[in-house]
């Protein structure tokens, strides 16, 4: 059988996996294999799509023109990256494809940019429909000021002190826009065996504390469920930036990361985890340097914990089962981790279901003792002694009397 272990359940019983113990309906300790739940994911895979220029010309204002044609055996492609050495640009991009003997657009406000200064940022790839177009056309120009405006709002939201080089980006390009390459693609999803699961569970109400001496905001968090692996931040604000550190028991280094997040029209990107070695123990402290910015809105904080299952063997007269826990207990080992793996191998596994909480914890009755106290012992071997000692008196005493 297959238990898995929502979130839930294990918080109600201690948060501890390790101490998770199983009794059959007799009250008797069921063996079981604790193991990280592992399943099939959705990653995405992108071929390239071979082509060949044809054709290269600047137009005015830094624009450029170009023209491909994609290989015969090439597979039809869905995006494409214009690969470049330029930092700090925002270029619109139009893709247009050949059929029935004219143009069609296939994507008419694409829009590339680099922030790297700024937002550590970089966008060079586009999506499109192709269709069953062969032959591409695509126009390079800097993109409308609109579109600027919106990146540089987003600077300005994530550095205060941004304003010089946003203006300067409002400057009209002289020269032709460089490119090393235009490499088309096509991106599509396979599975994965073997990914492994976790759980974000909800850290629920936290303090928070603002340390404006080093312009740093402190939140302390209290896990209730183990082993935490790293948090997930949630906040209310569509674009941000903050370098995050985390320590246990604010003494211990755990990570430091950056989180951030842009939303631009097309453009939607986010990175909110932040991992570190395994923690069982302790409380955390996460500091956010805010900087020049105000502190974060923040909606939701998440402990990554990976999702387990406990693999056991139960006959039909021990049903049902009850899953209770053994206080500051440690893991078991039944001695029978690897019959459980090789019948995981052979069998089908049935998964087994959490009814109703049953009440607090069942204690664990310790088995009962078959050896005898040693001052049992000691008063055994004494009684024998004496025993001993009167049956030679006693005999002693009848040879006199025959003497």
């Amino acid at each position: 059988l297959s238990l898995e272990l929502p979130a839930e359940a294990l918080i109600s019983l201690g948060g501890r996996p390790e101490r998770l113990r199983i009794l059959d309906r007799h009250g008797k300790a069921v063996p079981w294999l604790r193991e990280q739940i592992r399943s099939s994911a959705t990653v995405r895979v992108q071929d390239e799509c071979k082509s060949t220029a044809t054709l290269v010309r600047e137009i005015g204002q830094g624009g450029l023109v170009l023209h491909f044609e994609l290989d015969e055996k090439s597979p039809q492609p869905n995006g494409l990256s214009i690969e470049t050495g330029v930092k700090d640009f925002e270029q619109s991009v139009e893709i247009l494809g050949w059929e029935n003997d004219a143009w069609h657009s296939l994507l008419q406000d694409g829009f590339i940019f680099d922030s790297s200064r700024v937002l550590q940022l970089r966008n060079v790839d586009l999506t499109f429909d192709s269709r069953k177009c062969r032959k591409f056309k695509v126009l390079i120009s800097q993109a409308a000021l609109e579109r600027q405006a919106e990146l540089r709002s987003v600077r300005q939201t994530w550095n205060k002190d941004e304003a010089i080089e946003t203006v300067s980006a409002t400057e009209v390009r002289t020269q032709a826009f460089k490119i090393e390459r235009v490499r088309f693609w096509q991106r599509y999803d396979r599975q994965a065996e073997n990914k492994p699961c976790w759980l974000a569970v909800d850290s629920g109400e936290f303090s928070m504390q603002s340390l404006p001496s080093q312009k740093q905001t402190s939140i302390e968090l209290s896990p209730v469920c183990f082993p935490v692996c790293g948090i997930r931040i949630e906040s209310a604000e569509a674009n941000f930036s903050r370098k995050v550190r985390v320590l246990r028991q604010k003494n211990q280094f755990l990570a430091e990361e950056r989180i951030w997040a842009i939303d631009l029209p097309g453009y939607r990107k986010n990175h909110l985890d932040l991992r570190f070695p395994p923690q069982n123990t302790g409380s955390m402290q996460v500091i956010f340097q805010d900087d020049d910015n105000s502190p974060l809105k923040l909606q939701k904080i998440q402990y990554l914990i990976p999702a387990y299952r406990l693999l056991f063997f139960a006959e039909a007269e021990q049903l049902p089962c009850r899953l209770t826990v053994e206080p500051d207990g440690a893991e078991p080992d039944y001695g029978s981790a690897e019959l459980i793996r090789e019948a995981l191998q052979k069998t089908t596994v049935q998964k087994a279901t959490l009814l109703e909480r049953k009440g607090d914890p069942v204690p664990l009755q310790p088995p009962q003792s078959t050896f005898f106290p040693r001052w049992t012992l000691y008063a055994v071997l004494c009684l024998a002694v004496v025993a001993l000692a009167w049956a030679l008196i006693t005999a002693a005493r009848k040879n006199n009397t025959d003497d």
